[in-house]
């Protein structure tokens, strides 16, 4: 399974955009049923805590996992184009 990080928090408009495409992306391909999209508010306690465990220093930072490899990481770069998630594999 695909598992995709979207690090931000709720008021950064980069952010929503950002987890707003992972999510057309994986409908648009027919992979939401094989894709888990998170998102981790980095004004939380939880969320600073998984930003610091995972080295994210800077929003939106998305993280794309295969298992327990990391696969891509896009930070502050919300216009990733579909070809670019597509050729790391969410779809």
């Amino acid at each position: 399974m695909i598992k995709v990080s979207v690090f931000g928090n709720k008021e950064c408009d980069a952010c929503k955009a950002a987890m707003e495409k992972i999510v057309h992306f994986s409908e648009r391909w027919g992979k939401a049923e094989v894709t888990s999209i998170d998102f981790v508010d980095m004004e939380t306690p939880d969320g600073l805590a998984e930003g610091a465990y995972r080295d994210v220093y800077d929003i939106p930072t998305v993280i794309l996992e295969d298992g327990e490899d990391e696969v891509a990481r896009w930070i502050k770069k919300k216009e990733s184009t579909d070809e670019d998630i597509r050729n790391k594999g969410i779809c």
